[in-house]
């Protein structure tokens, strides 16, 4: 498997942009990267990924990703994993918790390598 660097680029909190929790931008394997990935609030069934999309006269269409299904499986896990790294950080920095990573890495933003 390919490996993949997410870091979540925008977190924003419910209800103040929708169901839009956050963005976030992929790296596979340090060449090919996307831009443009949101994570959503699907309601009762919890947060979901949903890849890059632009708007045509017919209405939204999603930019095409020739992957395959274990592939895109593991890109939605790793979005969503640094998604809930970054929603843990936001949380220890707004309630003035002690930080458990080493100074050199303060202010980076939070991503995921699998």
């Amino acid at each position: 498997m390919p490996t993949v660097d997410v870091r979540i680029t925008s977190m924003y909190p419910p209800s103040e942009v929708g169901s839009i929790r956050g963005y976030a931008s992929a790296t596979i394997d340090s060449c090919f990267a996307i831009r443009g990935i949101k994570v959503m609030d699907g309601g009762e069934r919890g947060l979901f990924v949903s890849m890059p999309s632009r708007k045509t006269t017919e209405g939204y269409k999603e930019v095409c990703f020739p992957v395959t299904a274990e592939f895109r499986e593991q890109l939605h896990n790793a979005v969503l994993s640094a998604y809930q790294q970054a929603l843990e950080q936001s949380v220890v920095q707004q309630t003035g918790a002690p930080q458990t990573e080493a100074p050199e890495q303060a202010g980076e933003q939070p991503g995921l390598q699998m």
